[in-house]
């Protein structure tokens, strides 16, 4: 089985366990390599600890230029993991459903927003 097909299983399965609270997911700033010598910003960013791996997605903006005077701001959602002193060892932004739908999901429950909703409704 190759690399991509991995990952897609375990973002999969992110999203099952995350719906079902057994995955949980925290506010965290970026880690440096996302934000700092690039054109990125990483506005938010989500951390869990997974079997004993850490792991993070995060939604990327980024500038793309027309030309040297001319640019736009794209977005793209990334996932990685990261070693024990918050370095990024591994990470993709490749779009597909299944990342976006985990990072929904998993903002959905960093935020506490059910919480919230429910405290302005009482």
């Amino acid at each position: 089985m190759n690399t991509e097909s991995k990952i897609t299983k375990l973002i999969t399965k992110l999203i099952r366990e995350t719906s079902k609270r057994d995955v949980i997911w925290v506010i965290r700033d970026a880690p440096r390599a996302l934000n700092r010598d690039t054109e990125k910003s990483v506005p938010l960013f989500l951390q869990t600890e997974y079997k004993g791996k850490l792991l993070g997605i995060y939604d990327a903006r980024s500038k793309d230029f027309y030309d040297e005077h001319s640019f736009y701001w794209s977005e793209s959602i990334g996932f990685c993991i990261l070693d024990k002193q918050d370095r990024v060892i591994w990470e993709s932004d490749e779009y597909s459903q299944a990342l976006l739908d985990l990072f929904n999901t998993a903002r959905e429950q960093a935020s506490g927003i059910d919480n919230i909703l429910d405290d302005l409704l009482d």
